[in-house]
């Protein structure tokens, strides 16, 4: 089958892999759409799927022990993490399902996936923070013909949700994330740093839970028009105008109550410190680079209690994400290419124009 692979670091190619087998526990999936995450280019240079430092080192452990089978499953070191398949945002139809399985799953039903296996035991996963498991491992890439996921990572789509839509699942699943940590009360006014598909998501959660203002600022105009269809109620574009000045003038010199920042930027995280009002939560919802070190000034954070906050993929955000899905409006916001120009949709994913690209097998 075909499959998108990080060959080596910075090196991404279509390549012919052997088709997964799956474990009696998992379920066997025909991939119908796999989008492109604003952190997958992130993850072609460093050659690398991104885990948190106290999971890293559980993860060399596993590459590195001979003896895992009278240890562990063995499923977590097999082709998944070393074959380099890239996607974990899809969808797809059910092809085989386990004999463990005790779900109500069939064969030919349509589904979405959450692509992070987490544990169950750890301290993390038993104290209701599975974001953290200490050995969460992935599941096999979704940029390829078939993939396989445990049961618990599978959830069925809705009649009235389109297999290219359902493939938004994981991303929005991190919009409601992101929600949930910022604590969002009716009235709330927000900003919106950053164009992309999870800037647009938070957009429109936001509407719908209340939002008072809901201001945006992105340097692309494409993307700027898609938030105005979508009721932003200010766009600003930072590169011509003050982004400071407009919002002292839209929120009365006060600040906002909420910061979302998307973009990836270090000068744009930084600059919501001055933004935020008091008692004001940030929350940077993009991925930045580890040796990304960042200076701002603490008294001021201090003297204003400022809340900041990062997020990563929850999986007790996926069950309201899928009732989510059929309420938001998101068909125009996805391109899809053929699996098999993978290379050119990420060469389109560089320039940015498009919001949600997706690849077809």
């Amino acid at each position: 089958m075909k499959a998108v692979v990080v060959k080596e670091p910075g090196v991404v190619e279509v390549q012919d892999v052997p088709e997964p087998e799956s474990y009696p526990d998992e379920i066997k999936i025909k991939i119908a759409y796999a989008g492109i995450c604003g952190g997958d280019p992130g993850k072609i240079i460093r050659g690398l799927d991104g885990m948190l430092p106290h999971q890293e080192g559980a993860i060399g452990w596993l590459k590195k022990t001979t003896t895992l089978r009278d240890e562990i499953t063995g499923r977590e070191i097999r082709d998944r993490i070393g074959k380099g398949i890239l996607g974990h945002e899809a969808s797809g139809t059910i092809v085989k399902i386990g004999k463990d399985i005790r779900g109500d799953f069939k064969v030919g039903q349509r589904v979405a996936m959450n692509y992070r296996s987490t544990c169950g035991a750890c301290y993390y996963c038993t104290n209701g923070m599975a974001q953290y498991c200490e050995r969460v491992a992935p599941q096999s890439g979704a940029m390829t013909e078939y993939s396989v996921y445990r049961e618990s990572l599978v959830f069925s789509l809705p009649d009235d949700v389109s297999l290219d839509i359902g493939a938004f699942l994981e991303p929005l699943s991190i919009a409601v994330q992101t929600l949930d940590i910022s604590r969002m009360k009716i009235g709330d006014s927000v900003i919106i740093t950053g164009g992309g598909s999870i800037g647009l998501l938070i957009l429109q959660l936001a509407i719908k839970s209340g939002a008072s203002k809901v201001i945006v600022s992105e340097p692309i105009a494409e993307k700027r028009k898609r938030f105005q269809k979508r009721g932003a109620d200010v766009i600003v574009d930072p590169l011509k105008e003050d982004l400071l000045e407009i919002s002292n003038k839209v929120t009365d010199g006060r600040g906002y109550n909420l910061c979302f920042e998307t973009s990836g930027k270090m000068a744009v995280a930084r600059q919501l410190i001055l933004l935020a009002g008091l008692s004001g939560t940030i929350v940077w919802v993009a991925s930045y680079p580890q040796t990304l070190n960042m200076e701002f000034p603490m008294s001021y954070v201090h003297l204003r209690a400022l809340n900041i906050h990062s997020v990563l993929p929850s999986a007790y955000s996926f069950s309201r994400a899928l009732q989510m899905l059929p309420k938001l409006d998101l068909k125009p916001l996805i391109t899809v290419y053929p699996l098999t120009e993978a290379i050119k949709a990420f060469e389109a994913h560089k320039i940015g124009k498009d919001v949600k690209i997706m690849l077809q097998p």
